[in-house]
């Protein structure tokens, strides 16, 4: 259980691995680092992200999805799915 949520400890594992993995982008963007993840990573955040439509999206949870190239890079993609822009900088 996290944030009153129950889910299976899988679940859970994605669910921590989509913070570290999208929080550190956001930290490395704004501090003008750069960053990257192992592909297997970013596709299982694509995996999780996916799973929630924008009009099924948790208040707050997500901001909208943004449009990226179907063979934009696999963090790219997972970055677009949490509503951020893969392009922005700092």
């Amino acid at each position: 259980m996290a944030g009153g949520v129950t889910m299976p400890a899988q679940m859970m594992g994605v669910v921590a691995l989509d913070e570290l993995l999208i929080h550190g982008w956001d930290l490395a963007r704004a501090t003008g680092q750069p960053y990257d993840c192992d592909a297997r990573s970013a596709e299982a955040i694509i995996g999780w992200l996916s799973a929630f439509p924008d009009e099924q999206r948790p208040d707050g949870a997500f901001g909208p999805m943004v449009s990226v190239p179907d063979d934009a890079p696999p963090l790219d993609r997972a970055v677009a799915l949490s509503g951020r822009d893969p392009k922005w900088q700092a």
